[in-house]
């Protein structure tokens, strides 16, 4: 087994840089059911029963360790669970405990409303995750109503992060910001500082896909619609220089593998486009993966766009935005332009 406290950032970093050398799966995604006890109105994979039993079924436990099996000996090291909800999956406990005898470092990503004794109890008894990564979405249980229809939200994912942290699990939280939820950010940061915590907020959301439904044109913001908080040189810092591949800075590719519910494996959550069903030899299918997002070039439109500076152009969120990673979205567009109009009046003013 892998001593956890061993590995640095710096050390998984040169790891990274050897498997992306060397075309090793190296981080490897299981996104165990596309269910979630939380209906969150920014969801973008999210899917119900009849939704979901359009596109396949849930990979049961023994396959998701065989995967496992197949993924060790291509070299990965850590697998991260998640979902939809990944607790919700009715085999978790055998999937995860079958994991962590094989050694892999477990990350977990999970709204921390099933996290409650019982669980933690198991855990005990099968090895703690390597860290678990929490969604926090308000600070009461009428913000989470409002925007993940859950009343007791908040309560439990209170209860959640008192008991991971007397378990001495490596936590972390996160916040995706919303107008449903925006009046708690303040709020959110401030329960993490009495937990200890720290939390990293977004306001960078998606589109439904692979057929989930949420309400994101109306609920989300966008980078420019808070010019007074983007500093001159927090808008350096957001440039991208042009470059021809789409993935210059993108720290998946090459070293990555997400596999959906239903067995689909593909670079990210986002990049449904191009993806490789899982043919039961994951090296042959995660090669031939690669080879298609090798294929792939920035959108031609992008080429002479006065904008370019300030759009990452990310194929996962084109992909999400418009349908297709070679395809560009005004909405994306017009946030690129934006972001270059706001860095341009900033800088003539610190020059005056």
């Amino acid at each position: 087994m892998i001593d956890c406290g061993q590995i640095s950032g710096d050390y998984f970093e040169l790891l990274r840089l050897e498997a992306v050398k060397n075309r090793v799966p190296l981080s490897v995604t299981f996104e165990l059911t596309p269910f979630c006890n939380f209906r969150c109105v920014m969801c973008y994979i999210r899917l119900g029963k009849e939704e979901a039993e359009k596109q396949g079924r849930l990979l049961s436990a023994d396959e998701w360790l065989e995967i496992a099996s197949q993924a060790k000996e291509a070299g990965a090291l850590n697998i991260t669970l998640t979902g939809g909800e990944p607790f919700m999956h009715p085999e978790f406990k055998k999937i995860y405990s079958g994991l962590n005898k094989m050694g892999f470092l477990i990350s977990i990503m999970s709204n921390g409303s099933m996290i409650d004794e019982e669980m933690m109890g198991f855990f005990r008894e099968n090895g703690m995750p390597y860290r678990i990564k929490l969604t926090v979405y308000g600070a009461s249980d009428e913000t989470y109503m409002k925007t993940c229809n859950s009343p007791d939200g908040f309560t439990r994912i209170s209860k959640a992060v008192d008991l991971l942290k007397e378990a001495g699990v490596p936590l972390s939280l996160t916040s995706t910001i919303v107008r449903e939820n925006a009046d708690d950010l303040q709020k959110i940061h401030a329960f993490a500082r009495e937990k200890g915590l720290t939390v990293q907020h977004t306001v960078s959301v998606v589109k439904s896909s692979r057929g989930a439904v949420n309400t994101i044109e109306k609920s989300r913001f966008a980078l420019a619609d808070f010019p007074d908080e983007l500093t001159l040189e927090e808008l350096e810092k957001s440039k991208f220089p042009p470059t021809e591949s789409p993935f210059a800075w993108c720290r998946s590719y090459g070293s990555s593998l997400w596999i959906t519910w239903n067995g689909i494996f593909q670079l990210c959550s986002f990049l449904s486009t191009p993806s490789v069903p899982y043919t039961g030899r994951l090296k042959d299918d995660y090669y031939l993966l690669l080879k298609k997002l090798e294929n792939l070039s920035n959108p031609g439109e992008c080429r002479d766009c006065e904008w370019k500076m300030f759009c990452q152009r990310c194929p996962g969120i084109l992909c999400g935005e418009s349908g297709h990673p070679e395809k560009i979205n005004s909405t994306f567009c017009d946030m690129a332009k934006r972001l270059c109009n706001l860095y341009k009046q900033k800088k003539e003013g610190e020059l005056i």
